[in-house]
């Protein structure tokens, strides 16, 4: 040990004795560190001037016509992107994009064909056309460039889903309202129909008993002619007048359904999205033990309150949603149309025999319908059960979050492990519950909506064929008015004919009558109009977004590059160690002359100034990128400390290799800094290389130093903290173990390689 001082005083002294040795050793210390902070400030903001990537747009879009509305989603794009400082995007024309993408002016284009707008409208239509914007990047002028334009365009079709699905959506709420209005205001007209036609089945009586009258000669005809014209109204005109807004109204059904069908993906995959955002909190919260410190742990729970109060916000919604839906099942299913009598007069015709047939059909579909839907209002039901457990949780972890943060904001004791143990179950069976409702939305939701305006569908089919009896039975009602009405003209005989025929046409009006006061139902008719008269905006903005991501990050980064400096640093140092063993070499001379050193003394002795001056590397790398570049440190005492440390490893690695192997040991210095910069996770996650570098990633020193060093700066997790330092301390162990053990053997086999390249005049010893 006494030697291993000597020798390293010795080296202390020749430095600072010698100007040119002092400023070579103050010049190891500060090169690696520039290495470190001119990479980390080039990364500092690297996407905030992309404004200067310039992208050229082409619209030429034509627009086009959807329900009397122009629609041109190219211009709403461009006019988008001139608001956009995302990207530089400069709107020319086709020829000058082309031009310019070729000659490196541009580093992508963007074409909005013609037919954009129009195939955009072919959603309401069977035969659906996909627009599609061409999208052309020149990736030889710049690669990274060339992914920065990429993400632009996503974004640019993501604004685009947005707008399309509003534009269309909304014309189309717009036109059910104006359709539901216009309805609402002519109920008054609807009434009187029913009317019209309740009050001749409760006068048929008193006809028929005035037809007997005029047979028998009771009556004068002026007085049987009065009589009638009393009794009887007129109802052809209402009766079509009921047929177009049936016919109307199942038409906007057809083209609604169509687009809640191609809007369900949409809604789907965002609450797939939604449910990944509280996969992750649970992953997060997960990762709190109880060594973290408090002011981490804090953050964390208000991060996930945030997030369970906006949950929950979204499963009240969800529940008002589904409960409306099961309120307008419900309604359906209440409805009952019994199945007409056709008089025995008529029917005998073929074409009322098939009416006859067609209504029985109809009649048997509708209960068939109604016992599905049944069934879909159980399912709605026990998914409406399941988001109230779903609240119930979130309510037992909002109270404690709020109870853990009173208790740090008491300055009580750390949360142990346990308690964090607990919330997150809480969090997990909320989580649970709430990926069993999306794993069912295809089964249960959207085959309930489905059903929903069958129903409804069903309804207006039948009142289409209301409408048809009645047209059917018309010419009867107008033979007999015009029986009446000159029945001075009519002989006995034909009095008689019109009083056989009577029977049947009275039979026809009363069964009408009886059919329109089964569906004569204020609720049911006001709840038809409430589901069409509604706020249009809303509904059209929340298909283009039904859902929103609250944003919740767990140990953020305030900049791109503090989220770099742990791996420039750790660079920095591994080239620093690399550099003295090629520089100052690994031998030890002779304290005093004639003495020979022993095996650890030689080890020992160079090691010594080695770690001198890789701790003063790791001072002036650290402070560096405190200081000079300002990076975020949660813990700026500790990233000093702990850069110290990962230089004496790395030193006692670098240093090993060189002495036990000479030039092969600074070769297999070179080779471990290539493995390691692409193998252990720097600046892309291990996940994404190639299954080798994945395999020697938890052999790699970068892996531990790294990792440790985002523990220090970006808020600690002391379990993962001591495992990063407990296996860096191994890979140091072993390094001087070995170093010791085989200096002596490894010194020969050396001797005798430098030798031979000393025979070659191409290298020096």
């Amino acid at each position: 040990m006494k030697n291993i001082i000597k020798i390293f005083k010795r080296d202390i002294k020749n430095i600072f004795t010698n100007w040119i040795a002092t400023v070579v050793v103050v010049a190891l210390m500060i090169i690696p560190s520039l290495y470190s902070l001119i990479n980390i400030k080039a990364s500092w903001d690297p996407y905030s001037n992309t404004n200067g990537i310039l992208v050229a747009v082409i619209n030429e879009d034509k627009g086009t016509v959807y329900k009397e509305h122009d629609i041109n989603l190219g211009n709403e794009l461009v006019d988008k992107l001139k608001d956009n400082d995302k990207l530089g995007w400069v709107f020319v024309d086709k020829q000058t994009a082309q031009e310019g993408l070729i000659m490196e002016k541009y580093y992508a284009t963007i074409e909005i064909p013609e037919d954009f707008s129009e195939d955009v409208a072919t959603i309401v239509k069977k035969d659906v056309v996909k627009p599609k914007l061409i999208y052309t990047v020149n990736e030889k002028k710049n690669v990274i460039a060339s992914k920065i334009t990429d993400a632009g365009v996503k974004t640019v079709k993501k604004q685009l889903d947005q707008n399309i699905a509003k534009t269309i959506s909304g014309i189309m709420f717009r036109l059910f309202d104006e359709v539901g209005i216009d309805i609402d205001n002519n109920r008054s007209e609807l009434r009187n129909i029913m009317d019209y036609v309740y009050k001749l089945d409760e006068d048929m009586p008193e006809l028929e008993k005035v037809l007997d009258e005029a047979i028998n000669g009771t009556i004068s005809m002026s007085e049987l002619i009065n009589k009638t014209n009393e009794l009887i109204p007129t109802v052809a005109d209402t009766i079509d007048g009921t047929s177009d807004f049936l016919n109307n109204t199942q038409d906007y059904l057809d083209e609604t359904q169509g687009d809640i069908r191609n809007d369900s993906p949409l809604i789907k995959e965002d609450l797939v999205n939604a449910e990944n955002a509280l996969d992750i909190a649970s992953i997060e919260l997960g990762n709190i033990d109880d060594k973290i410190l408090p002011e981490v742990q804090k953050k964390t729970l208000l991060q996930a309150l945030d997030t369970a109060n906006a949950t929950k916000i979204t499963v009240d919604d969800a529940k008002s949603k589904l409960k409306n839906i099961r309120k307008v099942i419900d309604k359906v299913n209440k409805v009952q149309i019994p199945k007409p009598l056709i008089g025995t007069a008529i029917q005998g015709s073929e074409e009322i025999n098939k009416i006859q047939e067609s209504i029985d059909k109809q009649s048997k579909t509708l209960e068939n319908v109604q016992g599905v839907l049944k069934e879909e209002s159980k399912r709605i039901s026990k998914i409406i059960d399941r988001l109230d457990t779903v609240n119930e949780n979130l309510d037992r972890l909002i109270n404690r979050f709020n109870e853990d943060l009173d208790k740090l904001g008491n300055g009580e004791k750390l949360l142990d492990t346990q308690e964090f143990t607990d919330t997150r179950k809480i969090l997990d069976d909320a989580h649970t519950l709430v990926a069993d409702i999306i794993d069912n939305y295809d089964s249960e939701i959207i085959p309930t909506i489905d059903k929903s305006f069958d129903s409804i569908r069903e309804i207006l089919d039948n009142g289409l064929n209301l409408s048809a009896q009645g047209k059917n039975i018309l010419p009867d009602i107008q033979e007999m008015l015009d029986a009446f009405k000159n029945t001075a003209e009519l002989s006995n005989d034909e009095l008689n004919k019109l009083k056989d025929k009577f029977p049947d046409i009275k039979d026809n009006v009363h069964e009408l009558a009886q059919r329109l006061k089964k569906i004569d139902n204020k609720e049911d008719i006001d709840e038809l109009l409430d589901m069409i008269t509604n706020d249009w905006d809303a509904q059209s903005d929340f298909l283009s977004s039904p859902v929103e991501i609250e944003d919740n990050r767990l140990f953020p980064w305030p900049n791109y590059g503090s989220t770099v400096t742990p791996f420039y640093t750790v660079l920095s140092l591994w080239i620093g160690g690399y550099l003295l063993s090629v520089l100052l070499g690994t031998e030890s001379h002779p304290v005093e002359e004639g003495k020979e050193l022993k095996n650890y003394e030689k080890y020992f002795g160079r090691l010594a100034l080695f770690l001198f001056i890789g701790i003063g590397q790791a001072i002036v790398a650290s402070l560096g990128a405190l200081l000079i570049l300002h990076s975020y440190a949660v813990h700026p005492v500790m990233f000093v400390f702990y850069s110290i440390f990962i230089s004496i490893v790395f030193n006692c690695i670098i240093y090993t290799a060189v002495s036990l192997f000479g030039y092969g040991g600074i070769i297999l210095g070179v080779v471990l800094l290539v493995i390691q910069v692409a193998g252990t996770s720097g600046n892309f996650p291990i996940e994404v290389n190639p299954i080798g570098f994945q395999e020697l990633f938890p052999f790699l020193p970068f892996t531990y130093a790294i990792s440790g060093v985002r523990q220090i700066m970006a808020g600690i997790i002391y379990s993962i903290l001591l495992r990063d330092s407990g296996i860096l301390c191994i890979f140091m162990i072993v390094s001087i173990v070995s170093g010791i053990l085989f200096k002596e053997t490894m010194d020969a086999k050396r001797k005798d390689i430098v030798n031979k390249l000393k025979e070659s005049s191409i290298m020096s010893s």
